[in-house]
């Protein structure tokens, strides 16, 4: 085969005349400004194609989104309405208008952004019902469960323990009271439970400091003031069947302890090591269990004041029932 013969397109047009020069530069042009046009044209037409096609498959899908949304709206009104039943009206219908308008946000960016070709045609019609399916699922299960999803005090309560703050014990007379109290066995709870608690601010020092090493890395579980605790709690609830407005008063002088916060940061014993090699959050989380161990020391004392209290009245009121048999 013959070898083509290169040559320098420079060159050979260094050495046009000045006539064939510009004949030469505008038949380009020409021919550039045609090219444009019609890839201009051809995209005018493709992008219009492609718009109608994305909007026929767009309606497509839609058959099936918007019955599927229906679905999803049933199972979350549903819900909203055995909590509506259970009482109150104004939450329920406050978090269904927040859940259109979050529906109404993305399936309407979900449109907008799959016309447009920014995003595939299933995922902008999908989005939507993928998001609220499992707000669905939730509400369903907490009201299949009959649990109370919007109760705000328990939220209040939660976020109380979180920071630190403290939780106010309500306890009010029952209107129907089945089973009275049995005053003897807890007056004489109440009395060990004092007990064990000077017995146990003794031993563990609570106004000290702790020791670091103890706290973040050799973490020993305080059983001795997790079964005051318990045992309280219990004594507390079987008198809270009675009828006196003066045991009433003294129970809700109770304090709610907080019975592991004074020992370690968290449950998790490397969360423990973590925190004291992140030296200023160690530093925070001491002082704040600290804190707690100081709380703890003055629930202590009020506790012991409390059940002094009952104890008395308890004895006054056993007192009192001879008397009322001998009249």
């Amino acid at each position: 085969m013959a070898r083509t013969k290169s040559f320098n397109i420079d060159t050979v047009f260094s050495r046009m005349s000045t006539e064939n020069k510009l004949s030469s530069v505008n038949n380009a042009m020409m021919q550039v400004q045609s090219a444009i046009s019609e890839v201009g044209f051809r995209a005018m037409v493709t992008s219009d194609g492609d718009t109608i096609i994305r909007m026929h498959q767009m309606e497509a899908i839609n058959k099936f989104t918007q019955a599927l949304s229906c679905l999803i709206f049933f199972f979350i009104g549903a819900p909203l309405g055995a909590i509506i039943r259970k009482g109150g009206l104004g939450v329920p219908v406050i978090i269904s208008v927040i859940v259109f308008i979050i529906y109404y946000i993305f399936d309407n960016t979900g449109y907008r952004m799959a016309r447009g070709g920014m995003w595939a045609v299933w995922f902008g019609k999908s989005i939507a019902p993928a998001i609220l399916t499992p707000l669905a699922v939730f509400f369903t299960y907490k009201a299949n469960n009959d649990s109370v999803v919007f109760n705000f005090d328990a939220y209040r309560e939660l976020f109380m323990r979180l920071l630190g703050m403290r939780i106010k014990r309500n306890i009010v007379r029952k209107e129907v009271i089945i089973n009275d109290p049995k005053y003897q066995e807890d007056s004489n709870s109440l009395a060990a439970i004092s007990d064990e608690i000077t017995a146990y601010a003794h031993e563990h020092h609570l106004m000290r400091l702790p020791d670091p090493i103890k706290v973040f890395f050799k973490y020993q579980p305080d059983h001795a003031i997790e079964n005051i605790g318990e045992r309280l709690e219990a004594t507390i609830e079987d008198l809270s069947n009675t009828r006196d407005k003066v045991i009433l008063t003294e129970l809700n002088n109770y304090p709610i302890m907080s019975l592991t916060a004074h020992t370690r940061p968290f449950g998790r014993k490397w969360l423990n090591i973590l925190a004291a090699i992140l030296l200023p959050l160690g530093i925070v989380l001491y002082i704040r269990m600290w804190r707690f161990r100081l709380r703890l020391y003055r629930d202590l004392r009020v506790i012991k004041r409390t059940n002094e209290n009952i104890i008395k009245r308890i004895e006054e009121m056993t007192a009192q029932v001879p008397q009322q048999d001998n009249k």
